[in-house]
């Protein structure tokens, strides 16, 4: 540009035009960045959780607890392989309760209510009588007294357990919180669609495909499709290339390990990055070669997993 042809006035405007033009041109790119990576599955909590390990506080719950569990124990103990709820409870209990909250608090303070309070559940659980709830009443009314020790469990509570990233979907928590459910007519099955979702991982190898991880490898080297790549809004963004990656490699963990994943991985981070690969396929369609129309048919399935816990990828 010859800039001595321009008055002085007339240059500064048409460096301010730059400027600004050039700023607004980052927003919006900043702004088309944002939309196609963000996460649509952020978790604050785990509702799910937080009743599986909430306390019975008042009368009243114990009461319709006790009577829920007396009717619902039969029906949900109907062949020999179901565990009884006293002995899931145990296991929880011990691996995430004992483990994580009490052996911390024994540290500063004396736990001895809060362990009979459990105790008294324990017995509940495994024999619904009237006087088991009386005994759990009376437990429940002695610790509530202890204010410092009520408080110090529920910030113990709080801490552990605050980020679903530290949150492990194990098998002692999943059996439990079924069971809990259960009793209490609010069926969750998440335990037994996991289950079904490893199954399907691992026919899907055992029938000789390649894995999602090495069927999206095998679509980005191929050099006509990687032309099309290029051009897809969502794979554009390396947060989205680095989102999926992430995704297939915790499905592939998912089938060696079902009780390997956190909360956050599977409720939010495995879902996010799908989302950007369907997006990236949605975007790619025309061209479907052997191993896009495999991929599409893998995540198919892995999408109805999603659907049938209420997340819609």
């Amino acid at each position: 540009m010859n800039l001595r042809k321009y008055p002085s006035h007339t240059l500064a405007l048409l460096l301010f035009c730059g400027s600004t033009c050039n700023k607004e041109y980052q927003y919006i790119s900043q702004e088309d960045e944002g939309y196609y990576t963000q996460n649509h599955f952020k978790l604050s909590s785990i509702e799910s959780f937080e009743k599986t390990i909430s306390m019975l506080e008042s009368p009243d719950e114990i009461s319709d607890f006790r009577k829920k569990l007396a009717d619902r124990t039969k029906k949900w103990c109907t062949t020999d392989t179901e565990k009884n709820p006293d002995e899931l409870w145990n296991n929880f209990f011990k691996e995430e309760i004992e483990e994580k909250i009490i052996k911390k608090l024994q540290q500063k303070h004396d736990t001895t209510l809060l362990k009979s309070y459990y105790d008294r559940f324990g017995k509940l659980l495994k024999a619904p009588t009237k006087e088991n709830e009386k005994a759990l009443l009376t437990s429940m009314k002695k610790l509530q007294a202890n204010t410092t020790l009520m408080e110090a469990f529920k910030i113990c509570i709080a801490e552990e357990y605050a980020k679903p990233k530290n949150i492990k979907v194990t098998e002692a928590i999943l059996a439990y919180q079924e069971c809990l459910y259960f009793i209490c007519n609010k069926p969750d099955m998440l335990h037994n669609k996991l289950k079904r979702l490893q199954s399907y991982l691992l026919k899907w190898k055992k029938d000789g495909h390649k894995t999602g991880q090495q069927l999206w490898q095998s679509i980005q080297e191929e050099k006509q499709i990687n032309k099309i790549l290029d051009s897809a809004k969502f794979y554009r963004y390396e947060k989205n290339k680095q989102a999926i990656a992430t995704s297939l490699r915790l499905l592939d963990q998912l089938a060696n390990d079902l009780y390997s994943l956190s909360y956050e991985d599977l409720l939010s981070t495995l879902p996010h990055g799908i989302t950007k690969l369907n997006g990236i396929l949605y975007e790619i369609e025309l061209k479907k070669t052997d191993d896009i129309k495999l991929l599409t048919s893998y995540l198919k399935r892995i999408g109805n997993f999603y659907t049938s816990i209420n997340i819609y990828l």
